[in-house]
């Protein structure tokens, strides 16, 4: 089964020309760890989540420092906190 990670952020202000670098610069780098896909979806107007699917939690944890490394980029370069962070196995899916 897959295996999902989820992260929540809070930004300090919202440009679209942020989601354009964020599609551009941080999808495909989480994409070359090894995610099968990955999902940014605004929340609210100053908040979001990241997720990402992994074909399982080896390939998942196996990044998870190269992860960090990117989620500390990121906060730097647009100035977002991360809120929270989930993870978890698929365990029903259609």
């Amino acid at each position: 089964m897959s295996f999902y990670t989820v992260s929540h952020w809070e930004a300090n202000s919202w440009d679209p020309e942020d989601e354009i670098k964020a599609k551009e610069k941080y999808v495909p780098m989480i994409m070359s760890l090894g995610a099968v896909s990955v999902k940014m979806c605004k929340t609210d107007e100053l908040k979001f989540m990241v997720i990402t699917e992994w074909t399982d939690g080896d390939k998942a944890k196996e990044a998870a420092e190269k992860i960090a490394q990117v989620r500390e980029q990121a906060s730097e370069e647009f100035e977002n906190t991360m809120l929270s962070s989930h993870m978890g196995t698929v365990f029903a899916s259609n």
